[in-house]
C-alpha cells in the first residue's frame, strides 16, 4: 500500500515536472468576440474581471483615461448614481460621469473616463489588467492610479497569484517574468504548479452580514422612505450601498445583481476589527511583491507614454491608525521614489482634512459625498499640472483655467 502510493505521488510529480519545463504557448490576447453576450453567459453570470474587460474591448471610443482602483472607489460609482439619478449597474457600467464632469468644468475638455475597479483588487492585478487590455485594445492618455495600504499588505491574500483578475488578465498577456513574485512563497507555488485555480479571497459572508445588520437595525425607523429613481426604499437602497462599495460582488455575476441606487441616507459601518486582521503584519512576502509590481507598472505606463497619476486614497482616522506611523513613513517614501523614477505624479490625500467621516460608509470607503470630493480633488490636480492636462487636451491650461481649478 505504502509503494503504491509512494509510485503514485512519485508519478504525480514527474507529470507535474515535466509540464512545467515544457514551453508554453504564448498567451491569446483578447478578441471582442471573446466577450458575446450568449445566453448562457446571461444565464449563468461571468466573474467581474470578464465584464471590465468587456466593456474595455467592446467601448465605442478609446478611453482617454483610465481610473483604476479597488472597491476603495465605489465612492465615484455612487456620485455617478446621484448625479445621475438612476442606478448605476456595475455589470455593464465603467464609466466615470463626475470625473468627466469636473474635467469639462476645469478644462473646457470632457475626455471619456474609463472606470477600471474591481473588489480586492491589488496593485499587481491593476499590471496585469493594463498588460492585456491596453495591447489589445489600445492605451489611455492619462493613468489614475489609486492607491492605500490594503493594496500592498492584505493579510488574508496568500500571494498576487491568488486573486482571480491576476489568474483571469495574466493568461491574456506574457508575465511569465512575474511567476515567482506572483507565487512567492513555497505553498502558493506548489498549487500554481498544480493548478492555476487558487481559491478567490471570500468577503462575501462579511459583507453580506454588514449589509444584513445595517438594514435590520434601520429598516423600521426609515421604512416609508423610497427612491424615487429606484423605486427601492431608502434602507434597501443604502444596503445595497454597503455591499456595492465594500466589494461584495465575488464570484459570477449577471446584469442587475450589483447595482448601486442614488440613495440619499447616510451610513456607517465599523470595519476596524476587520482591517486589524488585514494589516497584523505590516510586512508580508506580498508587501515587497507588491512594490515590486507598484515600480514596473509605472515603469510599463513611461515606457508606453501614459502620463500617470498616482493617488494615496482618502482614509478615516480610525484606519490610518492602525497602521504605526514608521509603517506610514516608510510607505510613502517608497510609493514616492518609485513615482519619482517613473515620471508620475503623486497626490497624496490619506490625511486630507477635506475628507470627514461623513464622507465614508466605514473606515475605507467613500460614499456619494467622498466620491463627489474625490473627483474634485484628481480633476484639480491634472488640471494644474501641464503635463497630465496636456495629455487630455493636448495643450497646457492657461492660468485662468488654473486659478479656476484651484479654486474648485
Amino acid at each position: 500500500m505504502i509503494c503504491r502510493t509512494l509510485s503514485a505521488f512519485l508519478l504525480f510529480a514527474a507529470v507535474n515536472l515535466a509540464l512545467g519545463v515544457t514551453p508554453q504557448a504564448a498567451p491569446a490576447p483578447f478578441d471582442a468576440h471573446d466577450f458575446d453576450l450568449n445566453p448562457k453567459v446571461l444565464a449563468e453570470g461571468k466573474p467581474s474581471s470578464w465584464w471590465l474587460a468587456r466593456s474595455y474591448m467592446t467601448a465605442e471610443q478609446q478611453p482617454e483615461i483610465v481610473l483604476c482602483g479597488s472597491s476603495q472607489i465605489g465612492g465615484l460609482q455612487a456620485a455617478d448614481a446621484r448625479i445621475l439619478n438612476k442606478p448605476i449597474d456595475f455589470v455593464e457600467n465603467h464609466h466615470c460621469d463626475v470625473l468627466e464632469r469636473d474635467l469639462k468644468n476645469a478644462l473646457g475638455v470632457k475626455p471619456y473616463v474609463f472606470l477600471s475597479a474591481l473588489p480586492g483588487a491589488m496593485v499587481s492585478d491593476h499590471f496585469a489588467i493594463a498588460k492585456s487590455l491596453f495591447s489589445a485594445h489600445g492605451k489611455p492618455a492619462l493613468l489614475v492610479l489609486t492607491v492605500s495600504p490594503r493594496d500592498f499588505i492584505d493579510n488574508t491574500l496568500p500571494g498576487a497569484g491568488a486573486t482571480e483578475p491576476y489568474r483571469f488578465f495574466s493568461s491574456h498577456c506574457d508575465l511569465s517574468a512575474y511567476t515567482d513574485l506572483a507565487y512567492n512563497d513555497p505553498w502558493s507555488r506548489f498549487t500554481h504548479l498544480v493548478s492555476s485555480e487558487l481559491p478567490l479571497r471570500r468577503l462575501t459572508a462579511v459583507v453580506d452580514d454588514a449589509s444584513k445588520k445595517w438594514s435590520e437595525k434601520n429598516k423600521s425607523a426609515s421604512a416609508d422612505t423610497t427612491d424615487g429613481a429606484s423605486g427601492k426604499s431608502g434602507v434597501d437602497a443604502s444596503s445595497q450601498q454597503v455591499k456595492f462599495v465594500m466589494g461584495g460582488y465575488q464570484g459570477n455575476i449577471r446584469p442587475g445583481e450589483a447595482v448601486l441606487y442614488p440613495s440619499s441616507l447616510k451610513i456607517f459601518v465599523d470595519n476596524v476589527n476587520d482591517y486589524k486582521k488585514r494589516y497584523r503584519n505590516t510586512h508580508p512576502a506580498n508587501y515587497e511583491a507588491q512594490m515590486t509590481y507598484f515600480k514596473n507598472y509605472l515603469s510599463y505606463l513611461n515606457d508606453q507614454g501614459v502620463r500617470v497619476l498616482v493617488v494615496g486614497m482618502p482614509l478615516t482616522e480610525m484606519n490610518r491608525t492602525i497602521l504605526p506611523s514608521d509603517f506610514w513613513q516608510e510607505f510613502r517614501g517608497r510609493l514616492l521614489l518609485s513615482c519619482g523614477g517613473a515620471n508620475a505624479e503623486w497626490l497624496d490625500l490619506s490625511e486630507s482634512p477635506d475628507f470627514t467621516v461623513s464622507d465614508f460608509v466605514d473606515s475605507v470607503h467613500l460614499n456619494a459625498d467622498g466620491g463627489i470630493k474625490l473627483a474634485a480633488k484628481i480633476a484639480a490636480r491634472v488640471a494644474t499640472t501641464p503635463e497630465l492636462a496636456a495629455a487630455i487636451s493636448h495643450k497646457a491650461p492657461s492660468v485662468a483655467v488654473k486659478e479656476k481649478a484651484m479654486a474648485y
